[in-house]
C-alpha cells in the first residue's frame, strides 16, 4: 500500500523500502493415499455440512481451488459436453476448461437435479450467497478420519500428483491447474522422478542375470569384414 502511495505521489518516500520480509516456514504438501481418501469421504458424510463431500470429490478430481469451487455457478457447468469453464480464477492464465470424468459428472448431475440457486454450492444460511468457508466442517471430517496434517488445498496437490504419476505431461497438468508459469507445475515432477528411479532400479536385477561367467573360457573374437565375419586366431609368428 505504501509502495502504491509513493507511485501516486501521495507520500514523498517509502519508509518501508529495504524492509525484509519475515521468513515463513514452508509447509510440506500432503498427498492423500487411496485409503485415506476413502476414510475422508466417509467422514465427510458424517459432518453437518451438506456440500462438504461433493466439494472434496470435485477438488480431488478437478484440481480446482477452494475459491473456484465455492463461487462455481451453473452457467459455467456444461453437463451435455462434460466440461466446466473456470473464469473467476486468480489470473488470466487460470481461465480454463476442465473436463469432467465420470465421478464429477455423476456428482454434478445429482446436484443439478436439486438446484435451488445459480450457485452450485449455495449457502444454507444466506439465500443466493456462496458458502464463506469450509474450515470448520473440513477440520472435523479430517479429525474423524484420523488423517494427520491435511488441508483442503492438499486435494489440489493430490490431483496434480496423481495426474503426473499416471503419465500426464506437465504442460497438460499446468493447463488443468491454471498455473501461470510451468515452474509452478514443475514441483510435481518429483512424481515422475520417483517412477523413473523405480524403473531404473529394475536393471540391477536384470544386470545380475546377464553378467558374464568369470570362469568361462572366452571364445574366439569375431571381426567383421566386407566378406563377412570370421574368427581371429592368435599367432606367435609374424605381426
Amino acid at each position: 500500500m505504501v509502495k502504491k502511495a509513493t507511485e501516486w505521489k501521495l507520500v514523498r518516500t517509502n519508509p518501508l523500502q529495504g524492509l525484509r520480509y519475515l521468513r515463513v516456514p514452508k509447509r510440506i504438501e500432503r498427498i492423500l493415499l487411496q485409503e485415506e481418501e476413502s476414510r475422508l469421504l466417509e467422514s465427510c458424510g458424517r459432518v453437518r455440512s451438506r456440500f462438504l463431500k461433493p466439494l472434496v470429490i470435485l477438488a480431488l478430481n478437478t484440481g480446482m481451488r477452494r475459491g473456484e469451487l465455492l463461487s462455481l455457478e451453473w452457467s459455467q457447468v456444461d453437463l451435455e459436453n462434460r466440461g466446466m469453464r473456470i473464469v473467476n480464477a486468480k489470473s488470466s492464465s487460470g481461465e480454463r476448461l476442465i473436463p469432467m470424468n465420470a465421478t464429477v459428472y455423476a456428482v454434478l448431475t445429482d446436484l443439478g437435479g436439486k438446484r435451488t440457486s445459480e450457485l452450485v454450492f449455495p449457502s444454507n444460511r444466506r439465500d443466493g450467497e456462496r458458502i464463506l468457508d469450509l474450515k470448520k466442517g473440513f477440520k472435523k471430517a479430517v479429525m474423524l478420519a484420523a488423517i494427520p496434517k491435511i488441508r483442503f488445498h492438499d486435494m489440489r496437490h493430490t490431483f496434480a500428483t496423481r495426474l503426473v504419476r499416471s503419465g500426464a505431461d506437465l504442460i497438460t497438468v499446468q493447463q488443468l491447474l491454471g498455473h501461470a508459469k510451468i515452474t509452478m507445475t514443475a514441483r510435481y515432477a518429483h512424481s515422475m522422478a520417483d517412477d523413473k528411479i523405480a524403473a531404473v532400479s529394475k536393471l540391477d536385477f536384470a544386470g545380475s542375470c546377464s553378467s558374464p561367467d568369470p570362469n568361462r573360457t572366452p571364445g574366439p573374437q569375431m571381426a567383421v569384414s566386407e566378406t563377412g565375419a570370421k574368427a581371429l586366431q592368435s599367432s606367435t609368428i609374424g605381426p
